[in-house]
């Protein structure tokens, strides 16, 4: 991918990864020393997080230091963690990093379908404060909403199209 931007290019490299037990490239001491790493580090100064900075990623799906094993639909609640070594790696040499994607409706946390429209508002502003508030002065560029339109360009239909 090669992606410009107004005040400078980026060469850019996507990290997809789940959980931390599938994701051999990442560990909490960064990269580490795979094949990947190597290449992205060379050839790339930015990456796209592909999946961790995702909304159910962040406060629904990923396991993190929130006890799994109590119930909760983990509003307001958010496993950084995954993401922050990731960013940190990119940061520790030099790479920019884009935010991707805040609000997506595939992506969307299973309990917003409960919430009425007022408090769908609600979440969406506190899930971008919180998220991009967390990565303030560390990541630069962002994907704020992913797929709002459909391929013949009226307005998706989605959960958000629904309710608001």
């Amino acid at each position: 991918l090669f992606t410009e931007y107004d005040d400078d290019q980026m060469g850019c490299a996507t990290v997809a990864c789940a959980a931390s037990s599938d994701d051999p490239d990442i560990s909490s001491s960064g990269m580490g020393d795979t094949t990947y790493a190597k290449i992205v580090s060379s050839e790339f100064n930015s990456i796209v997080v592909e999946h961790h900075l995702k909304w159910a990623p962040l406060c629904e799906t990923l396991p993190g230091p929130i006890d799994e094993k109590t119930p909760s639909n983990r509003l307001g609640r958010y496993d950084f963690s995954h993401v922050d070594r990731i960013v940190d790696w990119a940061i520790d040499r030099n790479m920019k990093v884009k935010g991707h994607v805040l609000v997506w409706h595939v992506t969307t946390p299973s309990w917003v379908e409960s919430m009425s429209s007022e408090e769908i508002r609600q979440a969406i502003k506190r899930h971008i404060f919180t998220t991009m508030g967390h990565f303030q002065g560390r990541i630069k560029y962002w994907d704020v909403v992913n797929e709002s339109l459909a391929p013949d360009g009226s307005l998706a239909e989605n959960i958000f199209l629904k309710k608001l």
